[in-house]
């Protein structure tokens, strides 16, 4: 392959340099030839206006000279004949302005036109002197006085008409010149160009014989290649078929016979279509080249060529690799093939497997929602039981108040109707309705307001939707509705709240927040017997603005430094043996990170309490991703 490189390449070399001299050697010619051409046209032209110049200026020596203007002029002044030397003399002027005009346009050099205009200031002088002694002769002067006054000498004229010639004389001298420059310069080209073609037929006859030694030697690199191309493919693991344009099997090696057990002969000669499909088999191609083309296709765009053989009656999958190989127009692809029937299966059972565990996955995330769903359910279960036995005491006291109040209505209402009734014991009745109409009135105060903030609290939890509330009532009215759960231990619940703090989030988040961390608190936090304490303190931030920090801190028993990083993860409990689910604080992280768009870290202290800091915005956007936990030192 490198000496076919190295032949075409000095080959190109060889005829571009050829190509070169026989480019400069005809635009040399060509450069010649037209000079040459310029020569001829400047010498024609030269030729034309020379003799136009010369018959004008012919016929101005004529008509100016004695011939004509001087000669007819002097005669007037002696002879004094009108008549006759002056229609002569006006025909003379005419033709002599005539030939002028027509010089000055043949004249192109400064110096012939300044030569020119030196002849007709001359004849304009001619012509004031005519005209002068034309009206003298009028008025009857004699010849002395006409002579005195208008003395006729052609010298003058004679001077400029020299001195015009001169100059026309030098600029054809100059002309002349310069063609015989162009002239030799034509031929100096030629001469170069000539010198120049000599040498391109001896080069080209070097250049034939040096390509014809370089055509056996690179034929005989060929063979050499060919022979190893051979021995590459026998000793080749996978096997390798060549392919020609057709479409017909040309060469196999000696793996591809063992490959399909077959015989060379058998394989040589048969279409590849017949012996690898590649798809289905109602989507085969129709011919070799439609075949050829979907494979290279594949193989550009980066895809796995995969085809179907029938081996020993087995169905055989085989990955494809294709070369070609261009020799005299004619092309002839290789196609290396691979068994990969094991690979694929084993990627279809990795396939299955990791379809099968990302639906457990899904399995046990729509568990785990459910449980989660559990535990708020199961919290305010809770929370409905608390608020049922504290509304007993006041409904069961109302109770009592309107039994005894309407036994002694009734009392007092039959002593009245049998006119037995006395001034003390309607006195007595009065007092004993006052109390108690003052205690049911309390009593269903009380009722009514733990019914209130049971309802408030139960809707927010159930239906999270969000809404704009006064952040420090709310906050009393869920401490309010979790009073039932601490009443009877000596747990207290302080909160710290600016007042006035609208939100616009989700009030039923927050309350499950706050719940379940006081609840997480009363179980694991302090025991039955403990006196504990949990502050809540809500203040708003100067950075980001607009969001408000809860922090939650109790100084109960604390989590041990293991454990801290796991206390957010799903199931996750110390309490197991005591029938908790570890989604308690999994539901407060899951709803200040996505509902309430903020954040939440914790640090505890074993024995000292456990501290959370809450941050999220007072009102929810819906473009603010959740921040992870972190630790607070």
């Amino acid at each position: 392959m490198t000496s076919t490189t190295d032949y075409k390449l000095h080959a190109k070399t060889i005829v571009v340099m050829v190509l070169i001299i026989i480019t400069a050697a005809a635009a040399l010619i060509s450069k010649s030839l037209v000079d040459f051409k310029q020569v001829e046209t400047s010498w024609v032209e030269h030729t034309a206006k020379s003799n136009a110049i010369t018959f004008e200026m012919a016929n101005i020596r004529h008509h100016l000279g004695y011939g004509g203007f001087i000669h007819n002029f002097k005669n007037l002044v002696l002879r004094r004949d009108i008549a006759v030397y002056q229609p002569k003399i006006e025909q003379d002027i005419s033709l002599v302005q005539q030939h002028l005009a027509r010089l000055q346009k043949l004249l192109e050099n400064k110096e012939n036109l300044q030569a020119l205009e030196q002849v007709q200031q001359t004849f304009i002088e001619y012509q004031s002197k005519y005209y002068l002694a034309l009206n003298m002769l009028t008025q009857q002067a004699n010849t002395d006085e006409i002579d005195s006054e208008v003395k006729v000498d052609d010298t003058k004229a004679l001077q400029a008409l020299q001195q015009l010639d001169q100059s026309i004389s030098k600029q054809s001298a100059a002309i002349i010149l310069d063609a015989k420059q162009l002239n030799s310069r034509a031929r100096q080209f030629l001469l170069i160009a000539s010198l120049l073609l000599l040498p391109v037929l001896l080069i080209a006859a070097i250049a034939i014989a040096w390509l014809l030694r370089r055509i056996i030697v690179v034929t005989n690199d060929v063979i050499v290649a060919e022979k190893e191309l051979n021995n590459l493919l026998a000793t080749s693991p996978d096997p390798t078929l060549s392919v020609n344009t057709s479409g017909l099997i040309i060469r196999v090696n000696k793996m591809a016979v063992a490959y399909f057990s077959q015989a060379e002969a058998a394989l040589l000669g048969k279409p590849i279509l017949a012996l690898l499909q590649v798809g289905s088999a109602q989507n085969q191609p129709a011919d070799y080249m439609q075949y050829i083309n979907r494979l290279v296709r594949k193989q550009n765009n980066g895809e796995q060529v995969i085809a179907s053989t029938i081996v020993d009656g087995e169905v055989r999958s085989v990955e494809i690799k294709l070369a070609d190989t261009t020799t005299s127009n004619v092309t002839i692809t290789t196609l290396t093939l691979r068994d990969v029937t094991e690979q694929l299966q084993l990627r279809e059972a990795l396939i299955k497997a990791k379809e099968e565990a990302e639906q457990n996955l899904m399995r046990q995330k729509a568990m785990q929602d459910e449980l989660v769903q559990a535990e708020k359910m199961a919290a305010l279960g809770k929370l409905v039981a608390g608020v049922a036995h504290e509304i007993n005491t006041p409904v069961g006291t109302i109770l009592t108040a309107a039994s005894h109040l309407q036994n002694e209505s009734a009392a007092t209402a039959d002593k009245f109707a049998h006119e037995t009734l006395s001034a003390k014991q309607l006195s007595a009745y009065l007092q004993i309705a006052v109390d108690s109409s003052g205690l049911i009135s309390h009593c269903c105060s009380r009722a009514a307001e733990l019914i209130q903030s049971f309802k408030l609290v139960a809707v927010d939890q159930t239906g999270a939707l969000k809404r704009q509330f006064d952040m420090a009532k709310y906050l009393n009215e869920v401490i309010l509705s979790l009073r039932p759960s601490f009443k009877d231990r000596q747990i207290t619940i302080n909160v710290s709240c600016p007042p006035d703090i609208m939100m616009d989030s989700y009030p039923g988040a927050i309350a499950q927040v706050l719940t379940n961390l006081i609840l997480n608190s009363l179980k694991h936090g302090f025991t039955d017997d403990d006196v504990g304490n949990i502050e809540i303190k809500l203040s708003l931030m100067e950075q980001p603005t607009d969001w408000l920090e809860l922090v939650y801190e109790d100084n109960g028993a604390g989590i041990p430094n293991e454990l801290q990083s796991e206390v957010f993860n799903p199931f996750f409990t110390t309490g197991r043996n005591r029938g908790f689910s570890g989604l308690g604080l999994h539901i407060v992280y899951l709803n200040i990170t996505q509902l309430l768009a903020g954040s939440i870290a914790m640090s505890s202290t074993p024995g000292q309490g456990t501290c959370y800091i809450i941050r999220i915005p007072i009102a929810v956007p819906t473009d603010i991703a959740a921040q992870p936990p972190h630790a607070i030192t």
